[in-house]
């Protein structure tokens, strides 16, 4: 298996966890913001749920079509699988800001910190290892 197939692959995996997140957050708002100390019992609890919700949204469309471009014109999913990896960097970024600002650290913000950078360097894998795939094998050929 080649380096590149096997940055898709990796990539495809972060995309589906990406998804079951987006999945859990959609499915219980509650619980997940509780984890992440966001508690919805404050004043505008609705409001944390709805934007909980529509979070969850988010991360299974845009990890559901990064994954689905990665399987199917790996050159346009490799791209969006770079721009979704810019995104966990930044949360991976605001999160360590937050940290240092506000003393908050604690075993579930550096768990989510490694988590985001894991994140965001599996998702970086195809665009930057870019190459063709061995179409003999897979009984097609394409011009790339």
């Amino acid at each position: 298996m080649s380096s590149y197939a096997l940055s898709l692959i990796l990539a495809v995996i972060a995309c589906v966890i990406g998804g079951v997140l987006g999945g859990l957050v959609l499915a219980r708002p509650d619980s997940m913001l509780g984890l992440a100390g966001l508690k919805s019992d404050q004043d505008g609890g609705v409001n944390a749920v709805t934007e909980g919700r529509a979070f969850g949204g988010l991360l299974i469309a845009s990890h559901g079509a990064a994954a689905l471009f990665l399987g199917w014109q790996s050159s346009a999913g490799a791209a969006m699988a770079l721009v979704l990896a810019i995104a966990w960097f930044g949360a991976a970024f605001g999160r360590l800001v937050s940290m240092l600002l506000q003393k908050a650290g604690g075993r579930f913000n550096y768990g989510s910190v490694f988590l985001n950078l894991l994140m965001g360097v599996t998702l970086a894998l195809p665009f930057f290892n870019e190459g063709s795939l061995p179409l003999h094998r897979i009984g097609g050929s394409m011009l790339v």
